[in-house]
């Protein structure tokens, strides 16, 4: 068995694609993040950061690092927004006849998500459509109450992800009230370790205390952290962006201050911002979150490395010494 429980970045911006000069370093890719736990692949959304990661895919399996016979894919959604979607269409595993594709997210029924996917590919306006993709797939609605179980068994629905087997990873949800629409936060586990992905969510006033909650305790917060201060207030110029369902590097911080969780990383980046305003941001967090940093395409984080978490009160001296 693989002993690795790996984070990787393929897309870490918001709202849509922003290649070029300005954006080399953290990536012009819309979200997604591959997990990679006990030989399982888990990939969480499907912005266009999940065109790269496909032809990664299928790289390894034409070098024998991966079996698609026995080694399904789980593709887990937050929600259904153009950004989070976009990149499915230009996957290259799902049109292998070889693989399986396990495809989870929000819904009142296994259709609505089929029939998202399907509408980013109807013709006239996408050439081929989700018939034409040959790979087995199974989609699925998954509620607050589902479970998720990935093992040498395969990806199943678990009632709250009980399984006896030690070495299998399981995944919680947590819907979101925080977005126009809900969106679901994810907590994945393995031999321990544990990491939690919220983006698409908007900060409350001293944190949000259900998802400070739900991450407790977490080696890994992946969290929005969209907009600076003044952006999201609507200063020097910047029309206010309260109640779009994005958060700012404080609001994620306190969070992750809230939650005891071991690393932070800042996510969704807005497409506007460039390589050295997102560095500004990862500063100013640093200040409030020591192990604060921004997620850049192409950044692998080792979850089983050991990190010791400050508390409120190391991270409160953190600050003011920075702040003196």
């Amino acid at each position: 068995m693989n002993n690795n429980f790996t984070v990787k970045f393929w897309g870490t911006r918001g709202s849509y694609p922003t290649p070029g000069p300005q954006t080399i370093h953290y990536g012009g890719n819309t979200t997604c993040v591959e997990i990679r736990a006990g030989g399982h692949t888990i990939i969480l959304d499907a912005g266009t950061g999940v065109i790269p990661l496909g032809r990664e895919i299928v790289a390894r399996a034409r070098r024998g690092e991966m079996n698609f016979s026995n080694q399904p894919i789980l593709i887990l959604f937050s929600h259904l927004h153009n950004d989070h979607t976009q990149g499915f269409p230009f996957f290259g595993p799902a049109y292998n006849p070889a693989a399986r594709l396990h495809l989870y997210g929000p819904g009142t029924s296994e259709l609505t998500l089929e029939e998202l996917l399907a509408r980013n590919q109807q013709p006239p306006a996408f050439p081929l459509n989700l018939r034409d993709m040959n790979a087995a797939r199974e989609i699925r609605a998954i509620g607050e109450l589902d479970g998720v179980v990935v093992d040498d068994d395969g990806i199943r629905l678990s009632r709250g992800g009980a399984t006896s087997n030690p070495d299998a990873v399981l995944i919680r949800l947590m819907k979101s009230y925080a977005h126009p629409g809900g969106v679901y936060i994810y907590r994945i586990t393995w031999h321990g370790y544990s990491v939690v992905y919220a983006t698409d969510v908007e900060g409350y006033i001293g944190g949000d205390r259900r998802l400070a909650a739900f991450a407790k305790g977490a080696d890994l917060l992946i969290h929005d952290a969209q907009y600076s201060d003044e952006h999201y207030r609507g200063c020097n110029g910047w029309a206010s962006t309260q109640g779009f369902g994005h958060s700012t590097p404080q609001m994620a911080c306190e969070t992750a201050v809230a939650a005891g969780v071991k690393r932070l990383a800042l996510t969704h980046h807005d497409p506007t911002y460039d390589d050295e305003s997102v560095h500004e941001l990862e500063e100013q967090a640093q200040k409030l979150f020591f192990n604060a940093f921004s997620a850049r395409e192409g950044l692998e984080v080792e979850l089983t490395g050991k990190v010791t978490p400050l508390t409120y009160e190391e991270n409160r001296r953190v600050e003011l010494k920075v702040a003196r």
